[in-house]
């Protein structure tokens, strides 16, 4: 925490937590002083306006944020000018204190800026939105108890990252952290992940191995997707979250553990549950506490955070040197939807970031990045955020992502034609759109979707070299519905 000010309580209170070892302090009297001391893991500014001199503080908090994207703010003294916080965008500024101080509700108030604060940054959480503060200000709460913890979202809103600072702010912090994606595995394969195995239980079991629950014993175990997991298995996790009690696979003797669990889904468990797709005493000892993490859509003026964040990271991993966005290119990911949340944004600065030429980041590489499936720029309208009609049913949902993986997956290699037909045809994207038109309307018996579906999954397994995740990551479908599928078109 770094503090500016000359007033003896302010500074009578921000030297006690110094004393007390809460955290480090660095105290100072003048704004050149200030920006001596600030670095990138500073995590709390404390601005006594008296002592910002004439440029004052709106000036301060935007130079060090300049170094410090993700800095919080807190600003002592002086009217309130709600016009001034919002034309400067200090919206960012925490908290205001005016005068005269209330000592032992000051002491207080930056206290717990101060834990938000650390929270964030022991997190790596980047955001100053109320609706990230509403759910910080909920993690605090909950982190220190044992109560599960149901986060509900899109891809994509940075559920794994509030489930790694939960761990971090609880008790459990010094014990083991676990974390699976529950959608990503076969079952069999899920199931051996979980509760691990004897010897010999299966092909491949050549000893026996802990599994997560067992190794997350006094931590914390995480487990994304939850709602992606079959009745079976979502029996097995019911029956340790209830008792404790699970054994391994292949294994007879009973282990006991005692976790905390955190889990994680982009579906609406609630509506699974009334139709029979989730188990509803699964749902409700997930659900001790649930919240809902928004979409980056709704929470836009976190994304000029977020943008400075990435790009300082990517800067370090590619040895670029780009320092900042123009306003212009700015308003335009400001503007744009994020259907793929904060890890689309994360990758497409990541592109920017490479591809820019200069010290910033320009309009025209914001556009060329910023387009839709069919390769048209973004011209500032909503995308569709569900890849199918509402009204389809889940294998026709199924082979749509896989046709809009084709597209994107096989611009460079033969034409799609020249698979199913085996002669020369026209180019992939016309002729995914001519098959795909002829098979929807009956009119090509010998080219039908079934056989164009098998054909995608054949050549995404042929460009990974069988390895099966790839595959489905590839293809937009879970690794478990890729099983199902090779199965079904005998690609074993």
């Amino acid at each position: 925490m770094v503090v500016l000010t000359r007033d003896p309580l302010v500074r009578q209170v921000v030297d006690s937590f110094s004393t007390a070892g809460d955290c480090r302090v660095d105290l100072v009297e003048t704004p050149s002083e200030l920006f001596s001391v600030i670095t990138p893991e500073t995590s709390l500014l404390v601005l006594d306006e008296a002592a910002c001199g004439s440029t004052g503080y709106v000036a301060a908090i935007k130079r060090a944020r300049k170094s410090s994207p993700a800095i919080d703010a807190v600003v002592i003294g002086g009217p309130k000018s709600d016009d001034v916080l919002q034309n400067e965008r200090v919206e960012a500024v925490d908290q205001y204190h005016g005068r005269p101080l209330d000592g032992p509700l000051f002491e207080a108030s930056i206290r717990h800026r101060m834990r938000i604060a650390s929270l964030k940054k022991l997190g790596g959480i980047v955001g100053r939105s109320p609706a990230m503060e509403e759910i910080i200000e909920l993690i605090l709460q909950v982190a220190p108890t044992d109560v599960p913890i149901l986060m509900e979202g899109e891809s994509g809103t940075g559920k794994d990252v509030l489930a790694r600072a939960i761990h971090l702010a609880s008790r459990r912090r010094e014990r083991s952290f676990e974390a699976i994606n529950c959608g990503s595995l076969a079952e069999g394969v899920l199931e051996s992940e979980l509760f691990g195995h004897e010897r010999g239980a299966f092909t491949g079991a050549v000893s026996r191995r802990a599994g997560m629950f067992e190794r997350a014993n006094q931590g914390t175990i995480f487990l994304d997707e939850v709602g992606e997991t079959s009745p079976n298995m979502q029996v097995r996790l019911l029956r340790v979250l209830e008792s404790g009690e699970f054994l391994r696979v292949g294994g007879v003797e009973t282990l006991r553990v005692e976790v905390r669990v955190i889990a994680a889904t982009n579906r609406n468990l609630h509506e699974a549950v009334r139709r029979g797709a989730f188990r509803q005493d699964l749902y409700y000892r997930l659900k001790g506490v649930s919240f809902v993490l928004p979409p980056l859509r709704r929470r836009k003026e976190d994304i000029p955070i977020l943008v400075q964040h990435f790009m300082t990271l990517s800067n370090h991993r590619h040895h670029k040197s780009v320092r900042g966005v123009d306003q212009a290119a700015m308003r335009r990911l400001i503007d744009y939807p994020w259907p793929g949340n904060i890890r689309e944004l994360r990758n497409t600065v990541d592109t920017l970031v490479v591809l820019s030429q200069g010290s910033r980041i320009t309009e025209d590489v914001v556009e060329a990045q910023l387009k839709d499936a069919t390769g048209t720029p973004y011209d500032g309208a909503q995308p569709t955020l569900l890849p199918v009609a509402l009204h389809r049913t889940r294998e026709e949902a199924e082979r749509e992502m896989i046709y809009a993986s084709i597209l994107a997956l096989h611009r460079d290699v033969r034409e799609v034609l020249s698979i199913l037909r085996g002669q020369k045809g026209p180019g992939l994207w016309e002729g995914l759109k001519e098959v795909k038109a002829e098979a929807d309307e009956g009119e090509a018996d010998e080219y039908s979707l079934a056989q164009m579906e098998r054909a995608a999954i054949r050549e995404a397994l042929n460009r990974y070299s069988g390895n099966r995740r790839k595959s489905a990551e590839a293809l937009g479908i879970s690794e478990r519905t890729l099983y199902r599928k090779i199965r079904e078109y005998g690609l074993m």
